[in-house]
This record gives structure tokens, C-alpha cells and sequence, in this order.
């Protein structure tokens, strides 16, 4: 406790190093434990499940679709299946979806999860108050969370109350604790597939349908059982299910060997790392285990560079205090206590660095849960702040000791003498490094930030194939489609001034969405899969889209209620087989629709239009003039936030029992990049800091060479050397460090620039200007840290230096 409150009385004397010491080092610590607080939270997805290790999502890879690849939405014929394996303690169904809920205050949404039976045994969900499996069995009952509750109805104590949701009466019949933000399941308000919620027509659909994706499927495997036989005993299942015998010859000669769709098991504990379900249609959230571990190792390199920094100011400050630390050794200060005081002095500088570097990350982290799209704001409990503390302890200890060697290495006789260095052999070596590993981690998060933010700017901007600008979209409620609702929802926003059309689809373009996908023939030609839109025959002249060969739907030739008219893509007139896109118009289809199967002709070839990001291909598509479709898409030539309050109120007159869903259609096509946005502002945020870090590095190297050199320096101007010649003299140093800062830092920060941009079909030019671009930011940060001292130098006179 002495030697702490006498490192307190040097930090209080010394106000101007202690405050850069120690903000610097608090940048350090907060950076870090903020991307540590994010990597913390992507290891521990789905661990609070007991017996985690016994529970496995279903995934499959549909073959047949017009849109390959894993997807965690299965049919809803594999729960019985799993129930009745003998194979599973007990497997659940799940369903995401969102309720509005009718409150005094108005209309508000939650997030329901419609479950089977089996959820409160998979996940090990138990109600703190109430009765869970009473609430799953009745159609009026629902379960709570406390959030939602007080959300809701304002009360905790919410038990019996009742809930007016979608039109419907339902009663609180359990209050569940609200889900750790770790989950792969987030819900406010659960219900059961027999709910009144849930329309019983289309769970009859579900239930007999194999080739419809319903929901989410859980699996907690019986004691003894190996997922590999598991999964065996569904595929067998599935591949004798009576989709099999509803495939045409062609689709199953198409198929070949391949089945109709390959089922795999995925821990629950690794499901969030699952790469191959990243950024799919209907997925939960998912993250890339690269990532998040680079992540974690740029918030480990940014406080080695607050440590380097540390270190540096302390071995000056060190070096400086020469006459106090041999004083105290000739008066009889033993290593030991020398040691003890100036590690005290070492540890209460990251202490007091740590604690403010806490504050930062708690006042950051509602910031960086928005920017990072998880729930980072509540990941600050009391084990991860002891944990933190004990690495500012640690650090503090370690970056203490290289001051302390100089401290040790001091000779009284020689300083007294004033014949001595500033600082023990190698010292100076050891501190060039460190600026050299400044250099090296700035310009590397610089290049990949540059490149990054550079292509997510590019595929958010690519061309579409329409103009996103003028467009509104409105999702409606899933049972009002196709009722007369939605078509008087429709007319009324026609007569809104400044409005210049509407029109229905299926789903916005470029909206994520797993898609409709049916067996389609050309006639005289064999069967495939493509994806399918139902749009209205309004649509593409809402979109003002125009047609590559024939023509687009016509409201005033096409009736919206019998699709007997197509419309392809170039890719899907491809693989029906069509020679060319143009030999496509006026072709006859056959496909299935509302149970019969229909004949059209093709009208027409629409463009690629961009449903997908950059990164996929566009698929082979179909668009059918049917209302069978959730979205109103609206035009306007005026103001858009006045379109959306006008709008807003249209929705509430038309369904009362709903919260509007309303989004500029441009929104869906920059979802596509939100994470690799979300990923540049990070890396930004973190090579701003870095850059930071290491201009102040630079600075005190510079101040440190110009003292050292300080004689050397005068004795070249008495002996004629000019101002350019001593700017040269103290800028070569800073430029060798300079170059090998780029010869270590860019080389790995190109190859990872080439990863990230070999994941897009289409990339910006980005060629080697953001390596070119963070070297040139690396050398103007380094002439602006260097350029007060290297003025002072060349303003220095040889009487006031030798002097001294």
C-alpha cells in the first residue's frame, strides 16, 4: 500500500504523462475487451441448454429446388418421424414468426415461437410461474416472457391475464424467464401448434407435406444413440416418403443418384458456427468462426500496441529519472524495493486504465450491439469484469518490467559521472520493434478495412435491374393475401397522392426469402425445378422492368386470379431447355398451381433482376400473374416519409390487429451487406485506434532519438550540414521502419483481402490501391507524429545543446 500511494503521488505530479499513459492504455483495454465481449459471445451460443451435447438441429440440402444449398427449415413430417424413431428423448418443431399483440396503448409486436410439445424437454425451458405443458396444450393458452410481459401489459405479474393477439383471446397461462441472449431460439411469447394462432388448414398442409419447409427441428438423441444413425434412419425415411412418388420420371432421371434432399445433424453447440447455413433464407443467427477469432486477435493485437505505447513512455520517463532512481540506490534502496515500487507505479497505471477502459465498453456496448447485430449490451457481468481486471493486472505487471530492467541496469557512478546512455544495450532495438509492430498491425487493418468497406459500397450500389429509389414496400398479414382486405388495402393506396402504382409479389426483390420452388415443364421437354414468383400483372411495370425478348405482364391483357400467362428469367429459359432466351416467347409451360395442374404460355424473358447478393448466382426463375403474395410493393413520386406515415395510416384502418411492416424495397438489396458493413465499421473503428496508437508510438520514438542525438546533431551544424541534410538524418530511421512495417503487415493483409473478395461472383476494382492507401496513411501519420520534434532539432543551437 506505501509503494501504491507513492506511484499515486508520481501520477498526480505528473499530470500530463499520467493522463496520455493512461488513456492510451484504457483505448487498448476498451477496444479489446469490447471484441473479446463478441467473440465471448459467439463460443457460448446455445451452452445454457442442459445436456447441450444431446441436442441436434436437422439441416438439409434440397436437390430438387431451383435454389441448392443447406437450410435449417425442414418439412414438418420429419417431427413425427423423430418422435416415433425410438431414437430421441424428445424432439420439437419450431416456428418463428412475429404477433401483434392489441395493448391499451395501441398495436405492438413480439416474437412468438410456435413449438410441438417437445420444447420444454429439448431446451430444458421451465416455467418460473404457471404451468408450461398447460399452456402448450390449450389452443387459448400462451406462455410469456417476463420482458414481454411487462411489454405487453405492463406487470410482472402477469399470470391469468389475458392477450388480444391477431384479433384472437388468448390467456397467460405461464411466465418464462427471458431467453440468455446466446440463443439460437429469441421469443417473448410461445404457443403451441394447436393454438388458435396457428391456421388449422394450413398445419393440415404442413403436416402432410414433404416437400413444404415449415420450421426449425430439434432433436435430443436417447442415451447410446449415434447421430450418424440417427440421421441414417431420416434420410431412409425421406427417401421413401410419398414425395417420391409424386416425382415425375424426368425429375427423377434428373436426379440420377443424387437423393431428393440430403439430411444432416449439426450440434447444438455448434450450430452458430454452422458455415453452411450462414446467410441462408429462414436461418438463425449465424456467424463465421474466422471472423470472429480474427476479430478477438485485432482486439489482442490493439492493447499490445496500447501496452507498446505504455512501455515506451514509461522507459523514457525511466530513463529521465535517472538521478532520482541511482540516488536511491546509493542511499541503500535495495533491487527488491526499487522493483516493488516502480511495478506499483507499472500496476496502478493499468488498474486505474482497466477501470476506465470498463466504463468505455459499457457505454459502447449498446453502440456495438447495433453495429455488430447481436445482443452485446448486457455482456458485462460480474465474471467477465473480475476477468478483466485480472488481465490489467497481469498487463500491467508484464509492461512493467522492461522499464524496471533499465532501472536495474543503472550504475550510480557512471550516471553521477554523467557518462552514461539513456538506456541499457538493445533497449532501443527492443523499442524500434514495437514501432514496428505498430506500423505493421495500422497499415494491415487499415488495407482490409479500405477493401472491405470498398466492395460492401460497391455490391450495396450494383444495379438490380430497377430503380430501388421510388419504392415502398408493405409485407401484409399472412392470412389477409388473398382476401378482399388486401385488395381494398391495395386500391386505397392507389388514390394517395403522388402514389404511381402498386402492385403485389410474392416477396420484395431482393429479399431473403427460401422460396417457392415447383416442378415446371416445357412442353415436349423434360421437368425441372425452378424458384417460382407470383407477382401481379402489374408488377413489372411498377418496377419499370421491360422485357429482353416479348413483353412483361399486362394489367389490362392478364387477370391476376388465373396465372395463364409465364414470364422467365434468362437462367430459367435456359434450363427448360429453350435453345436460346429469345426461342423461349411463346413457348408452353406446365406446373402446378392451387392443386391443378395449369398450361401457360410464355409472354416473355425478364432480366436477371438481383433477388440474391453478389455472392450467388442468379437462379433460374419463373413469375406467374397470381395474388398469392405478402408483399405490396408502391411507387411514388414524392416524398417517401410522408408516403410511409400515410401509409401507416391506411394499414391501421384496414387491420387494426397489426403493426404496419413497412421498408424502402433499397433496404432489402443493403441487408444482403449489412454484416460485411457491420464488419468494415468495426475493423474501421479498430484501425482508427490503431493508427492512433501508433502515430503516439512514433511520437515518442521521435522525441527519444532526437534527445539521444541531440549532440550529434549540433556537431553536424558547426561543421556546415544544412536543414535538409538533419531532416534526412532523423527521417531515415522512420522510413526504414516504415517500409518494414509494409513488407511484414501487407503481404498477410493482401491474401486476406483475395479471400474476402473470392466469396463474391462480382467485385470492385480493387487492386492494390488499398495497400497503396494504407502505406500512404502509415507515412502521413508518421510525418505529422515526427514533425515537432524533428522542427525543434532543426531549430536547436549548439551553445544551448552543448550546454546541457
Amino acid at each position: 500500500m506505501r509503494h501504491l500511494r507513492l506511484a499515486w503521488r508520481q501520477l498526480v505530479t505528473e499530470p500530463g504523462y499520467s493522463a496520455v499513459t493512461i488513456l492510451g492504455l484504457a483505448a487498448g483495454f476498451a477496444t479489446c475487451f469490447a471484441l473479446l465481449a463478441y467473440v465471448t459471445l459467439s463460443f457460448s451460443y446455445n451452452r445454457h441448454v442442459p445436456a447441450a451435447h444431446e441436442v441436434y438441429a436437422v439441416k438439409q440440402h434440397m436437390n430438387l429446388t431451383g435454389k441448392p444449398g443447406w437450410f435449417e427449415v425442414v418439412p414438418m413430417p420429419l417431427l413425427r418421424v423423430a418422435e416415433q424413431s425410438g431414437m430421441t428423448q424428445a424432439a420439437v418443431l419450431a416456428i418463428p414468426a412475429n404477433a401483434s399483440v392489441r395493448t391499451p396503448s395501441g398495436v405492438l409486436q413480439v416474437k412468438m415461437l410456435t413449438v410441438s410439445p417437445g420444447f420444454p424437454q429439448v431446451f430444458g425451458v421451465a416455467a418460473a410461474e404457471g404451468d408450461l405443458a398447460r399452456a402448450l396444450a390449450r389452443p387459448d393458452g400462451v406462455a410469456l416472457t417476463y420482458r414481454a410481459a411487462l411489454k405487453a401489459l405492463g406487470t410482472r405479474a402477469a399470470l391469468g391475464k389475458v392477450l388480444h393477439i391477431d384479433g384472437k383471446t388468448l390467456t397467460v397461462m405461464a411466465l418464462l424467464a427471458d431467453p440468455p441472449a446466446a440463443s439460437a431460439l429469441q421469443y417473448e411469447l410461445v404457443n403451441s401448434l394447436d393454438s388458435v394462432l396457428m391456421p388449422q388448414e394450413y398445419r393440415a398442409h404442413m403436416e402432410d407435406s414433404w416437400g413444404m419447409i415449415a420450421g426449425y427441428l430439434y432433436v435430443r438423441l436417447a442415451p447410446g444413440i449415434a447421430p450418424v444413425d440417427f440421421t441414417a434412419h431420416l434420410q431412409r425415411t425421406f427417401d421413401h416418403s410419398p414425395l417420391r412418388q409424386e416425382l415425375p420420371p424426368d425429375l427423377v432421371q434428373k436426379l440420377g443418384s443424387r437423393k431428393m434432399a440430403d439430411l444432416a445433424l449439426t450440434p447444438l453447440t455448434d450450430l452458430y458456427f454452422d458455415a453452411s447455413l450462414e446467410g441462408r433464407p429462414g436461418s438463425s443467427p449465424h456467424g463465421d468462426r474466422a471472423v470472429v477469432i480474427g476479430l478477438g486477435l485485432v482486439g489482442v493485437l490493439v492493447l499490445a500496441l496500447a501496452v507498446a505505447n505504455y512501455v515506451n513512455l514509461a522507459a523514457v520517463r525511466t530513463t529521465r529519472r535517472q538521478p532520482e532512481i541511482v540516488l536511491r540506490k546509493v542511499l541503500g534502496a535495495s533491487a527488491f524495493r526499487l522493483a516493488g515500487q516502480l511495478l506499483a507505479e507499472a500496476l496502478l497505471v493499468a488498474m486505474v486504465a482497466t477501470t476506465l477502459g470498463l466504463l468505455l465498453v459499457w457505454l459502447m456496448l449498446p453502440a456495438l450491439s447495433g453495429m455488430l447485430d447481436r445482443p452485446l449490451d448486457q455482456a458485462m457481468p460480474p465474471a467477465a469484469i473480475l476477468a478483466a481486471l485480472a488481465v490489467g493486472i497481469v498487463t500491467g505487471l508484464l509492461a512493467g518490467l522492461y522499464p524496471l530492467w533499465i532501472a536495474l541496469d543503472m550504475r550510480p557512478a557512471t550516471v553521477l559521472a554523467m557518462r552514461r546512455d539513456l538506456e541499457p544495450r538493445g533497449g532501443l532495438w527492443l523499442r524500434r520493434a514495437l514501432t514496428v509492430l505498430q506500423l505493421t498491425v495500422a497499415m494491415g487493418l487499415t488495407a482490409a478495412t479500405l477493401a472491405i468497406a470498398w466492395q460492401a459500397r460497391f455490391a450495396s450500389s450494383a444495379d438490380p435491374g430497377f430503380d430501388v429509389a421510388p419504392l415502398l414496400t408493405v409485407e401484409l398479414p399472412r392470412e389477409l393475401w388473398l382476401g378482399p382486405q388486401g385488395r381494398q388495402f391495395r386500391d386505397a393506396l392507389r388514390r394517395l397522392p403522388h402514389v404511381r402504382g402498386v402492385a403485389f409479389c410474392e416477396n420484395a426483390v431482393g429479399q431473403r426469402f427460401a422460396g417457392q420452388n415447383g416442378p415446371i415443364r416445357r412442353l415436349g421437354g423434360p421437368e425441372t425445378v425452378l424458384v417460382s414468383r407470383n407477382v401481379s400483372a402489374d408488377f413489372f411495370q411498377l418496377y419499370g422492368v421491360e422485357a429482353l425478348a416479348g413483353r412483361t405482364f399486362d394489367p389490362k391483357i392478364e387477370r391476376d386470379d388465373v396465372p395463364t400467362t409465364v414470364m422467365l428469367n434468362r437462367a430459367g429459359a435456359l434450363a427448360l431447355g429453350f435453345p436460346s432466351a429469345q426461342a423461349a416467347v411463346g413457348g408452353l409451360v406446365s406446373f402446378e398451381h392451387g392443386g391443378k395442374q395449369l398450361t401457360a404460355r410464355v409472354i416473355g424473358i425478364a432480366p436477371d433482376l438481383r433477388h440474391e447478393s453478389l455472392r450467388e448466382t442468379p437462379q433460374p426463375m419463373f413469375y406467374r400473374n397470381a395474388l398469392g403474395a405478402s408483399v405490396l410493393t408502391i411507387r411514388t413520386d414524392g416524398d417517401m416519409r410522408e408516403l410511409e406515415r400515410q401509409a401507416a395510416e391506411l394499414f391501421g384502418k384496414f387491420f387494426p390487429d397489426d403493426v404496419p411492416r413497412m421498408r424502402p424495397a433499397a433496404s432489402y438489396l443493403t441487408d444482403h451487406y449489412a454484416q460485411d458493413m457491420r464488419l468494415a465499421s468495426l475493423l474501421g473503428a479498430a484501425s482508427l485506434v490503431a493508427i492512433l496508437l501508433s502515430a503516439f508510438g512514433i511520437y515518442v520514438l521521435s522525441a527519444y532519438n532526437v534527445q539521444r542525438r541531440a549532440r550529434e546533431i549540433v556537431l553536424r551544424k558547426l561543421y556546415g550540414a544544412g536543414r535538409a541534410a538533419i531532416a534526412r538524418l532523423l527521417g531515415r530511421e522512420f522510413a526504414v521502419l516504415l517500409v518494414l512495417g509494409a513488407v511484414i503487415g501487407l503481404p498477410p493483409a493482401a491474401l486476406a483481402i483475395r479471400a474476402y473478395l473470392a466469396s463474391f461472383t462480382d467485385h470492385a476494382p480493387v487492386a492494390g490501391w488499398t495497400l497503396l492507401g494504407a502505406a500512404a496513411i502509415a507515412v502521413l501519420v508518421a510525418l505529422a507524429a515526427t514533425a515537432r520534434h524533428t522542427i525543434a532539432a532543426l531549430r536547436a543551437t549548439p551553445a544551448a545543446v552543448l550546454k546541457t
